[in-house]
């Protein structure tokens, strides 16, 4: 079984997912993602030395900052979102909700499109604006200083998250001894690459046999196992046929992948290997059958890949984009099942799509391994613990107090997310809307309605009073008040609804630490839900 991720840590899932599968008796070779791109950041500039941690966000220009080689989430933490998907729940453009509001577009996303997850982010751009750095050519000693500031986020976090003194003394516990490992391996591993450090992170944290480690870019290496091909080659053969199955399939599933630019041969795989002293990738397109690699054309006659040719060009791999990877590694002879996290990879109903496309046009080279979900059901298991919670900001209100103990979290988070979803639906009609603002609002809707009122009586007794323009301003500010509040509601709702991504995803070893102490952490890994997902 396959195990896949970048962020490849004890402050992340992967750990648990490989505990879980252990303890249920599932082999697991655990992939390192050394080949992903490690980071981006909006208008960043070419060779720009300007790595940091900041929180995850969207930005009005469009775009995020995100990276994939070093994050830590808050626990119940804001998720990022695109503003611009609130839209049809306000029922009006970002813009016009920026104008109303006498704010600018970028103003609105700095307040609510930031998330709650810190990530090392940076210029990816190496050379030029074709080529990528990737996870595998971060240097240990370079992101070290980051890989202690994660630690230290993650470690204020918890402290002030759980502020019971028992829950404290075993984070301050938990936290001391992981600190110390880390310094350790830090030391070992300081001229190696980032993707080295985790697979010793992760190998002190497994029991003997827990999981086999592996990287990407081996498993994806030119002139491999034939069934990692399989795809290109589809696309070389029949490019127009393969693209368009795959657009068929994101425009229909509505993930947030992008389709495919046909026009220019955009496909949805990528090459990486050497560049100017560099672990990097760039995109593949195709072009009358050919590879194109930044500018570079690569001939693949009857659909063959060109692998003496790719490494005197210093390629060492091509791989799929994560639709098309998540394929790649469950076609036989050499594939196997994938493991994800239950609400991981939220692309995945693409790609059961596309598998399904190309299976109607007998384009699959034989059937595909399964997708096995690991479930730990982390919010509904603290059902069982009295253990002080202090919710962040964003949350209070669903659950009307500052701090709840545990058990109180579990019994309510799926209601209050139920709640919070169906707010929203009934948001995207006008008529719905309109009356949770005069049951919510009372006070400013009776106020617009006494203006607007008072406004037709004066435009029909003296359409030049005076007095109109002060009308008309007055009914503005109201006008501008409920727009706000909407605004905010649809934002606590947006963030109350993914509530259910805190089931099996985060840092779950170190905060089951401090909710319950180790037995509590075994308890939620001996009853971790494990299936095979259908489609």
């Amino acid at each position: 079984m396959f195990s896949i991720d970048q962020n490849s840590h004890s402050l992340w899932d992967a750990l648990p997912k490989l505990h879980a599968l252990h303890a249920a008796g599932r082999g697991v070779r655990h992939v390192l993602e050394d080949i992903d791109v490690a980071f981006t950041a909006l208008g960043a500039k070419v060779d720009e030395p300007n790595l940091h941690i900041a929180p995850e966000q969207f930005h009005a220009a469009g775009g995020q900052d995100w990276g994939a080689a070093l994050f830590y989430n808050d626990f119940l933490g804001r998720l990022p979102v695109e503003i611009r998907r609130w839209e049809p729940m306000l029922g009006a453009t970002i813009a016009a909700v920026a104008r109303q509001l006498n704010q600018s577009p970028e103003e609105l996303y700095r307040q609510y499109a930031v998330g709650d997850n810190r990530m090392l982010i940076g210029s990816s751009y190496l050379g030029d604006k074709e080529h990528h750095r990737i996870i595998g050519d971060l240097a240990v000693a370079q992101v070290a200083p980051f890989v202690r500031q994660i630690i230290s986020l993650a470690e204020e976090d918890c402290l002030r998250c759980f502020p019971a003194d028992e829950s404290r003394r075993r984070t301050r516990d938990w936290f001391a001894a992981e600190k110390q490992r880390v310094e350790r391996l830090l030391d070992a591993c300081a001229e190696k690459p980032l993707p080295e450090l985790y697979c010793l992170w992760m190998s002190e944290h497994l029991p003997a046999g827990g999981a086999s480690m592996d990287q990407a870019g081996r498993l994806f290496a030119l002139g491999g196992s034939p069934d990692r091909d399989a795809m290109l080659k589809l696309f070389l053969r029949d490019y127009d046929l393969a693209a368009g199955l795959y657009n068929q399939a994101v425009r229909e599933t509505d993930v947030g992948v992008h389709e495919l630019d046909v026009k220019h041969g955009e496909a949805p795989f990528f090459a990486f290997g050497l560049w100017q002293n560099h672990r990097a990738r760039c995109e593949l397109r195709i072009q009358n059958g050919a590879m194109v690699l930044a500018g570079e054309t690569f001939a693949a006659p009857e659909g063959r890949i060109p692998v003496e040719a790719l490494r005197k060009a210093g390629v060492t791999g091509l791989a799929g984009k994560a639709v098309v990877l998540a394929l790649q590694v469950r076609l036989p002879p050499g594939g196997a099942p994938l493991a994800l996290p239950h609400g991981g990879s939220v692309y995945m109903p693409a790609c059961h799509r596309f598998v399904a496309l190309l299976r109607e046009h007998n384009l699959l080279p034989a059937e595909s391994a399964p997708v096995v979900r690991v479930r730990f059901r982390l919010l509904d298991r603290l059902r069982r613990l009295q253990t002080p919670i202090c919710l962040p900001a964003h949350l209070t209100d669903a659950f009307g107090r500052e701090e709840i103990p545990a058990r109180v979290l579990g019994e309510n988070w799926a209601g209050v997310a139920a709640e919070a979803k169906q707010r929203l639906a009934d948001f995207r009609d006008p008529a719905r809307r309109a009356a949770w603002q005069e049951a919510a609002l009372p006070k400013q809707m009776q106020a617009l309605a006494e203006l607007q009122r008072e406004k037709r009586r004066q435009a029909e007794e003296n359409p030049k009073n005076p007095r109109s323009r002060e009308l008309w301003k007055q009914i503005k500010e109201v006008q501008n008040d409920i727009l706000a509040q909407t605004l905010g509601r649809v934002s606590l709702d947006w963030q109350a609804a993914q509530l259910e991504f805190y089931d099996s995803r985060g840092a779950i070893l170190p905060w089951s630490a401090a909710l319950g102490g180790e037995a509590f952490y075994h308890d939620v890994i001996g009853r971790a839900e494990i299936r095979e997902e259908t489609t």
